[in-house]
């Protein structure tokens, strides 16, 4: 087996992964539905190239779960917090939104992992979401000013996400109400609403961090 013919197959068998688990699960899935979909009449090259269907798997997982760090944060740090919230907000509605990335199989395997966690879940967030949600909650807590609490931050953490990933848990019903909207051709207008409407947030919070007047 040549090479190039032995990365086609890899691809293939991936891509069908992708596809078989999106619509199965991952409990549901199997290797002979998979192997079928990238047309392999090998049951035995899962194993052959990804050790298992856990192990094929956990890569989906590993790029789901990675796709947000594409976006360069080299400069995180020499941002203020303000420009590091911008350009979290936007890095996520294009990692969601662009090319209509939110109906994708991708986002459907995210969703049903979030309602049916696989075993490899904490170790995914151990490895992607920690780290990201660390330098996150500095960011807010540095916004809302000397005296913010971890919990007032996370607070505003969760605020926003539920912003930036509604359409893609909500899409079903939210594109009966209003179906001539596109996110995918929205997304850059999204981001500065989701921006505004979060600042003018974090200011009411401000509040509660310094007895009653913002700063």
């Amino acid at each position: 087996m040549s090479d190039q013919t032995s990365t086609d197959t890899r691809e293939k068998l991936f891509a069908a992964g992708i596809k078989i688990f999106a619509d199965k699960g991952y409990t549901e899935a199997t290797v002979r539905e998979i192997c079928k979909v990238a047309q392999s009449s090998n049951i035995n090259a899962i194993n052959y190239y990804f050790g298992s269907k856990e192990g094929l798997y956990k890569e989906i997982l590993e790029k789901i779960f990675s796709s947000y760090d594409q976006f360069d944060q080299a400069d995180w740090d020499r941002k203020t917090p303000e420009q590091q919230l911008r350009m979290m907000i936007n890095n996520f509605c294009a990692m969601l939104y662009r090319n209509n990335n939110f109906r994708s199989d991708i986002t459907a395997i995210f969703i049903k992992e979030m309602t049916c966690p696989s075993p490899f879940l904490e170790e995914m967030v151990d490895d992607y979401n920690r780290p990201r949600v660390k330098r996150h909650l500095l960011m807010f807590q540095n916004l809302l000013g000397e005296g913010a609490t971890e919990d007032m931050a996370r607070d505003c953490l969760v605020s926003v996400a539920g912003q930036l990933l509604y359409y893609s848990f909500a899409w079903p019903v939210f594109s009966r109400l209003f179906p001539d909207y596109s996110p995918e051709q929205n997304y850059l207008s999204w981001a500065d609403h989701v921006y505004d409407f979060s600042l003018g947030g974090i200011e009411a919070m401000k509040k509660n961090v310094h007895g009653g007047s913002s700063l």
